[in-house]
């Protein structure tokens, strides 16, 4: 079993389902698996930064969630929401606050140049777009999540706790391997504490 495209990906999904008769459906299954899993990860692979300038700048195309937000001279922002936004505003003087709405981010007091450390979605997989970090390091966690999408299309309630087990240990697995990457060998390894 080698699952290292998306055509290949859809081959093993067909081959567990063996029916004919879901090879259109095949594709929105492993789309479904996609939007499940940028809800339920939050992997080092997934985190990249970006720089923005300006207050109502534009986030990033695959921005899925913040993980940090400072200015250029490292001062870190806090979130306020929309309301408290609305109500605050000064136009000048050191951002300490951000806020997001309508795919834009914005700042109190005034405007900034940040650096944007976020969890981009997970590429989508698609025919022209074969292979993704995600299906390089986890091809079961795809496998078992379009199969688990499968067995709830086809209503095979017997399936469904099977394929759930396995996406369930699938996704714990890399979890576990995620924060062992980012935080090192173990719970106790050191961080830093800003002060």
């Amino acid at each position: 079993m080698t699952l290292a495209t998306y055509a290949e990906l859809a081959n093993d999904i067909a081959g567990y389902l063996d029916r004919d008769d879901l090879t259109a459906r095949i594709p929105t299954f492993i789309r479904l698996t996609e939007s499940r899993l940028n809800r339920l990860l939050a992997d080092p692979d997934m985190e990249v930064a970006a720089t923005l300038s300006g207050d109502g700048a534009t986030l990033p195309a695959d921005f899925g969630s913040m993980v940090s937000i400072g200015t250029a001279d490292g001062n870190p922002l806090r979130v306020m929401t929309n309301s408290e936004y609305a109500a605050v505003r000064p136009s000048s003087g050191i951002p300490r606050y951000y806020t997001i709405r309508d795919g834009a981010i914005y700042y109190v007091p005034g405007s900034a140049t940040v650096t944007l450390l976020y969890r981009r979605a997970i590429p989508a997989l698609t025919s022209s777009s074969t292979t993704n970090w995600l299906l390089e390091r986890a091809p079961d966690l795809y496998l078992y999540g379009a199969l688990l999408q499968a067995a709830l299309f086809l209503v095979e309630d017997e399936r469904v706790p099977i394929w759930k087990a396995a996406f369930d240990e699938a996704i714990d697995e890399l979890k576990v391997d995620g924060a062992r990457r980012k935080w090192g060998a173990g719970p106790t390894a050191a961080r830093v504490r800003r002060p």
